[in-house]
């Protein structure tokens, strides 16, 4: 009798971004920095539009702020990232030797906050 293989089951942990429940738009997408570990949540209402610069790089402007994505050469599912991302489907995304996120916002003051 052949002998199957494992294959392991990636963890939600584990994954770049994770999309919301049943693939349903969401209100807000929460973008969590690995160091010092902190999370950002931004809602989508206040999303205005998304840049793409090449293949690798994106940002999505809101009305308060700037997150630029920085996608790994490695990351296989940039079309479908960038499909969740215009259609609000992503609940989080992960900052990882895949991803990597910066956060400008424009508070009221003159300081600029970056994160």
């Amino acid at each position: 009798m052949p002998v199957l293989g494992t294959y392991s089951i990636s963890r939600l942990d584990d994954q770049p971004y994770v999309c919301h429940c049943g693939s349903q738009a969401g209100v807000t997408c929460a973008f969590e920095f690995s160091s010092p570990a902190r999370t950002k949540i931004l809602p989508y209402s206040y999303l205005t539009c998304i840049d793409l610069l090449g293949d690798y790089l994106l940002t999505l402007r809101y009305s308060f702020a700037d997150v630029e994505i920085s996608l790994g050469r490695e990351f296989a599912g940039r079309g479908q990232f960038l499909d969740d991302l215009a259609n609000f489907r992503v609940a989080r995304v992960r900052e990882s030797r895949q991803i990597k996120i910066r956060i400008v916002t424009e508070p009221a003051s003159e300081k600029t906050d970056v994160y």
